[in-house]
């Protein structure tokens, strides 16, 4: 699927330029002229600083961990503590400390869902590492074709060898305490000690251990920078006295991580990428039209697409 984005027309900046007249925006805007998203290359001036992109990033961190206030966390995790030490107690063949440990469990569960009645899981822990791919399209395109070489020749190992450093993303690994039906099984175990069942005790505090869920998600890194690119873009055509190769070196620079995202295989040529396509093709729609001069409102609708393009597939 061939995707379009906008440059702004160098000969039309020239003719303005020549005039000793500073563009206006609506002058710029209406210069932008479409490419072929394959004609891309790697841009050599970003023109956002790696600090600022930096920041986009610790904000999109932020968004996706979505933690609950400190206690709540604090109490979830003394619940598995609680339950670690009631295992490790009977292990020791300390009941009395095992049956303590196991009440001292069931109460900050029962606190925790006090609190937060209508809470499915409460948050335990998070984890959050961060691959920077350095590379081009080009490049990745004919790692990705040696890897599907290495596939039909069932070189298995190799291809996944191969495609092993083919990310650029975010990846936040969320931990959850199931605290809604955690209880019930911190209770049955407290039964079975106080029977004196020991083993049976121990593999239901075991069981309730291995509850816990595990929420994976990874943030296309491109993408990213392609949102903090286009909010750069909506600041500077909001000022009449903006420049206008600055906003061309933006669009550029968003166009090119588009295209990265897409060669690095987030979301389906076919598919995903088809909502960012046509919100573009939109944008041309609009930029035929000489009377239509809201450019905040095109920007928006771009920003917007690409926000939750951004959300589905991650």
């Amino acid at each position: 699927m061939k995707t379009i984005k906008y440059v702004l027309s160098l000969l039309a900046l020239v003719a303005v330029f020549a005039c000793n007249e500073k563009p206006t925006k609506n002058e710029v805007m209406a210069k932008l002229e479409p490419i072929e998203m394959d004609s891309v290359v790697k841009p050599r001036k970003s023109y956002i600083k790696e600090a600022q992109f930096q920041k986009s990033i610790d904000e999109e961190i932020q968004r996706n961990i979505q933690l609950a206030n400190d206690e709540l966390i604090t109490d979830a995790a003394e619940v598995i503590t609680a339950t670690k030490d009631a295992v490790k107690a009977i292990a020791d063949s300390s009941y009395t400390d095992a049956k303590s440990h196991i009440e001292k469990a069931i109460g900050k569960a029962e606190a925790v869902i006090a609190l937060k009645p209508d809470l499915a899981y409460a948050p335990l822990d998070f984890n959050v590492r961060i691959n920077d791919l350095v590379s081009d399209v080009p490049t990745v395109k004919r790692i990705a074709e040696e890897a599907e070489e290495a596939l039909e020749d069932g070189k298995v190992q190799q291809a996944r060898e191969m495609l092993k450093g083919l990310s650029s993303e975010i990846a936040i690994a969320a931990y959850k305490l199931p605290i809604g039906t955690y209880p019930s099984a911190l209770k049955s175990a407290l039964v079975l000690a106080k029977e004196k069942k020991y083993p049976e005790a121990t593999v239901l505090l075991n069981f309730a251990l291995n509850t816990i869920v595990i929420e994976q998600k990874s943030v296309p890194l491109p993408l990213v920078r392609a949102e903090r690119m286009l909010l750069e873009v909506d600041d500077l055509v909001q000022k009449d006295d903006f420049e206008p190769e600055e906003v061309r070196t933006l669009l550029y620079n968003a166009a090119y991580e588009i295209k990265f995202a897409e060669a690095l295989g987030y979301g389906k040529k076919d598919n995903d990428f088809k909502e960012l396509a046509d919100a573009i093709k939109e944008i041309e729609k609009q930029m035929d039209d000489k009377s239509n001069t809201d450019e905040k409102g095109l920007i928006k609708k771009l920003r917007d697409k690409l926000g939750k393009f951004k959300e589905r597939i991650s």
